[in-house]
């Protein structure tokens, strides 16, 4: 596994290129600064090793102090560290999760196995993990639903470590995971589906703890299938949690109700993603309905920071500090969801032209974010509030604020912090810092990065993405004659 301490050895290393290439020029780093253009401070953060900018920043450093290719060679270098490490990070805790005891090739085959699809069982069969022998129907495409096989639960034995094997993309892979992990999924996926046909009289508790955890896997699979593939899979859970939460009582039932609530948020930001807004709001407004009902404060503040963060863009603009600061002031808020509502607050401060308040909301943000206790829980509620996704929306806020070089410097920051994984919201990122180049006058850094987020939003199927780099491309219409621009147009009508 990559040592994070080559990565930031890499990083302050391409620093020391950048300063010695600056000093053979003679120029100092606010001359350096005006050059590129970015503030100074940027400059000596990135000679210091505290800070690595995107491959726009280097490509204008090599043309500033003709490096003859030095600079970008060695910031190619560094990302491919960086994006190895983000993929053994998540490989490692996909491993965690499944409780993987080694890794096998899909010719191994697995003897005597149910195939499960969308939560059903298809049939009974043996497979030599390859792509021909897929069940009839079993879409290819790497859009859509992979086919997951595991073994029999009667051939399983306690301690037994067995096969999962996993068709997508036209291929298999297979590894080996815990009894426990198998008889999980298989339980969730083989046996759910009969709860509406023929009900149960009693339910079982662990169930509320099966859904958490699976909500948690749809997550990370929506970043890397998209919101179309997963959204179906979403809607097919959330009625097998409410005929659940139907048939239960007492404590139960409130549990299931909150699972249920957090499914129904999923469902309406997976809708948002996609441009169905009227779906959002039904999904939405049922999640919070479900929350107060549940008497869960905690997801009831997190759902009215959601609210906060839709009305941004509407004509419903001067809610947005006011929802935030209600999310606020419910208790039981962690300190993440609370300060995923002061950047709802901060919004509405930015979108007021309010820049005093905006930058204190910030501030306040940050403070909670480095308060927090790290769990580690990615599935935790506000887990997304990192550092990344704060400059994100500094950005935003700069933005709003016509300030764009700020917001560049912002965006910047951010893009270049966050995981490679997570290429949705990167793309999200990449888009708003292509509007902000173009509000900054330079039309040309626009198209080269909203060419990259036009990429990512092809690939992940993200509306937002290609809804923000669609109006970005009517802005950059009148300086179409420039190679950049042209190009970047040019991929645009091809992706329809």
């Amino acid at each position: 596994m990559i040592d994070p301490q080559r990565l930031a050895g890499a990083k302050r290393a391409l620093g020391a290129r950048l300063a010695a290439w600056r000093h053979a020029r003679g120029l100092t780093q606010l001359e350096l600064a005006r050059r590129v253009p970015v503030s100074r401070t940027t400059i000596a953060g990135v000679e210091g090793g505290r800070q690595c900018p995107d491959r726009v920043f280097w490509q204008r450093c090599e043309a500033a102090l003709a490096a003859g290719g030095e600079l970008l060679s060695g910031y190619d270098e560094y990302r491919g560290l960086r994006q190895q490490l983000d993929r053994e990070k998540a490989e490692a805790a996909q491993r965690a999760r499944w409780g993987e005891v080694e890794d096998q090739p899909a010719s191994a085959g697995v003897a005597g196995v149910a195939t499960f699809v969308a939560g059903r069982p298809l049939r009974e069969t043996a497979t030599e993990g390859s792509a021909a022998d897929a069940p009839s129907g079993l879409p290819a495409a790497p859009s859509e639903v992979a086919d997951v096989v595991v073994a029999r639960k009667e051939d399983l034995r306690e301690g037994d470590a067995v096969t999962l094997a996993v068709v997508s993309d036209g291929q298999a892979k297979s590894w080996r995971v815990s009894r426990r992990a198998v008889l999980e999924l298989a339980a969730g996926l083989a046996t759910l589906p009969a709860v509406t046909a023929s009900g149960m009289r009693a339910v079982d508790p662990a169930v509320v703890d099966h859904f958490a955890e699976l909500r948690a896997l749809l997550v990370q699979a929506d970043d890397r299938l998209g919101g179309l593939t997963i959204l179906s899979t979403v809607e097919q859970q959330i009625a097998l949690i409410a005929a659940l939460r139907r048939q239960a009582r007492g404590s139960l039932r409130g549990r299931l109700l909150s699972t249920e609530a957090r499914w129904s948020e999923f469902a309406g930001w997976l809708s948002d993603d996609l441009g169905d807004r009227a779906a959002g709001d039904r999904w939405l407004d049922r999640a919070g309905s479900m929350a107060q009902e549940a008497e869960d404060q905690e997801f009831s503040a997190y759902v009215l920071a959601r609210k906060a963060q839709r009305m941004v863009g509407t004509g419903d603009e001067d809610r947005v500090v006011g929802l935030g600061r209600a999310a606020s002031r419910l208790p039981d808020a962690p300190p993440l969801v609370q300060a995923f509502a002061a950047v709802q607050e901060g919004h509405g401060n930015a979108i007021e032209q309010d820049a005093h308040a905006f930058q204190a909301a910030i501030e306040h943000a940050h403070q909670l974010v480095a308060a927090a206790s790290p769990a580690g829980d990615t599935s935790a509620l506000g887990s997304f509030c990192t550092r990344p996704y704060l400059a994100a929306q500094e950005g935003e806020g700069w933005l709003r604020l016509k300030q764009p070089r700020r917001a560049v410097d912002s965006f910047t920051a951010a893009v270049n912090e966050w995981p490679d994984r997570y290429r949705r919201e990167r793309g999200v990122y990449l888009s708003r810092t292509a509007h902000a180049y173009l509000a900054a006058s330079q039309p040309d850094q626009a198209a080269t990065v909203a060419a990259e987020a036009l990429s990512m939003a092809t690939t992940t199927g993200s509306a937002r993405v290609r809804r923000n780099v669609t109006t970005l491309a009517r802005h950059l219409e009148p300086f179409s004659r420039q190679p950049d621009v042209r190009q970047f147009l040019d991929q645009l009508a091809t992706t329809g």
